[in-house]
């Protein structure tokens, strides 16, 4: 009951006033090929880079949604390793221009790539390679977080948020949870000193104080509950504050610093990761097809 009546107060939200979006545009549909995943945007240029879990890759286009727009082009190859399934999960910009990458890994080869703006890939941790990973946040060139969950048979998930540090010597890597008791943790994202982690398992949104999780001595249990939502994925933040990512099976929402929810699309096939591109005041959403003979698309969605 819980559900329906958050997924009926987003809807009713939208169809009145549907806040979150600018007026006087609209929205597009990009056709993309692949199983797309994870999405970033390079503040500079408006520039689109998608996983792609078909191939274990990094696709992207320049000025997407434009008449005259470049095709979607081959970025990066990310290695497999032989016999393993092929998925990739988050991507996000370094401050350095590179993209970080996480393989999901299935539960025996997760790890994070450095994709420098040649396409050069580098391993950049494989630490806890049994751990899933999904949500990734770059801190600085360094240091990033990392969601992550372990399942072992018919038990339930488990997971959490670890801080990852590469050091000087390539290799040397050092990882340390700081969040605990989380399901299935899968998008992250931070405003400030506060990180927000969205756990698939328990349908909700969790905030926590990153700078005192990170002082503590001990990881911290996620309590604090900034919003409850259906099906939660892939995070996205703007710098004032409001969040997005997948709300039930078929819509993108943005939350409030209140963690009022606000449907701002909801004819999606199955929304995964999605980015905001705050210079040109949009949010870009992947939409991965359910069917063979539908191909999957970027939804570029107009916001304040």
């Amino acid at each position: 009951m819980k559900r329906r009546l958050t997924a009926a107060i987003a809807m009713t939200m939208f169809l009145a006033a549907c806040g979150s979006v600018a007026p006087g545009s609209t929205a597009q549909k990009v056709p993309l090929a692949g199983t797309p995943n994870g999405v970033a945007v390079r503040d500079s240029d408006g520039a689109v880079f998608v996983t792609d879990d078909r191939t274990s890759g990094i696709v992207m286009t320049s000025h997407i949604g434009d008449e005259d727009a470049p095709a979607f082009s081959s970025y990066a190859r990310i290695p497999t390793l032989e016999g393993e399934r092929t998925g990739l999960s988050q991507i996000a910009f370094a401050p350095n221009g590179h993209l970080l990458v996480e393989r999901f890994g299935f539960g025996s080869a997760s790890a994070v790539f450095d994709v420098a703006p040649s396409g050069q890939v580098a391993l950049a941790s494989d630490a806890h390679a049994a751990r899933r990973r999904l949500g990734l946040v770059v801190i600085d060139g360094g240091t990033f977080l990392s969601s992550w969950f372990a399942k072992e048979g018919s038990a339930p998930p488990a997971g959490g948020v670890s801080v990852i540090t590469r050091g000087a010597v390539p290799g040397q890597v050092t990882e340390r949870d700081i969040v605990t008791g989380l399901g299935k943790p899968v998008g992250l994202a931070t405003v400030g000193d506060t990180l927000y982690i969205s756990d698939q398992a328990a349908n909700r949104i969790y905030k926590v104080d990153l700078q005192a999780a990170r002082a503590a001595n001990a990881p911290v249990p996620a309590s604090d509950v900034f919003a409850t939502v259906d099906a939660p994925d892939l995070m996205a933040a703007s710098p004032d504050g409001t969040l997005y990512t997948k709300c039930g099976a078929h819509a993108v929402c943005s939350f409030s610093t209140r963690g009022r929810p606000t449907v701002i699309a909801d004819d999606l096939d199955a929304p995964r990761g999605v980015a905001v591109d705050v210079a040109r005041k949009r949010l870009v959403a992947v939409d991965r097809s359910g069917t063979p003979d539908k191909p999957s698309s970027l939804r570029v969605l107009p916001i304040r």
